[in-house]
């Protein structure tokens, strides 16, 4: 499974509005499936965090740069063979991190393996 950015603000509002969500303590993750139905070893990523959430850019470039090598983990899990029937998907926290420093990989990869899961059984898909 090859992983690339999700690029555009009207893609991030496509994926939002038409896509279906689930969460996982403060993660939301949004998911569109292939136009067609079929299956495409891409599968485009958009993460995002508001200013808001974390005022500092330097926490909110971190915890993107965690759940983008979150995905990129899960997808090369075995079990993540239903990843190839979504064409994108959007992440957002939406929990202020007590400190940068804290915000793990580890915490950030439990959140998405659970949404991603979710994700797998909305679709009906075998995962």
């Amino acid at each position: 499974m090859v992983c690339r950015p999700l690029k555009g603000a009207h893609a991030f509002d496509y994926v939002m509005r038409s896509g279906r969500r689930v969460t996982s303590g403060p993660l939301l993750l949004s998911a569109v499936p292939h136009a067609d139905g079929g299956q495409q070893e891409l599968l485009r990523i958009g993460v995002t965090i508001g200013k808001r959430v974390a005022p500092r850019a330097v926490v909110r470039n971190r915890v993107k740069r965690l759940l983008r090598q979150a995905v990129r983990t899960f997808a090369a899990r075995s079990d993540a063979d239903f990843l190839v029937h979504l064409d994108a998907v959007v992440l957002i926290w939406r929990q202020r991190p007590e400190a940068p420093g804290l915000v793990g990989l580890a915490e950030v990869q439990h959140h998405v393996d659970l949404a991603l899961l979710k994700i797998a059984r909305s679709f009906q898909v075998p995962s």
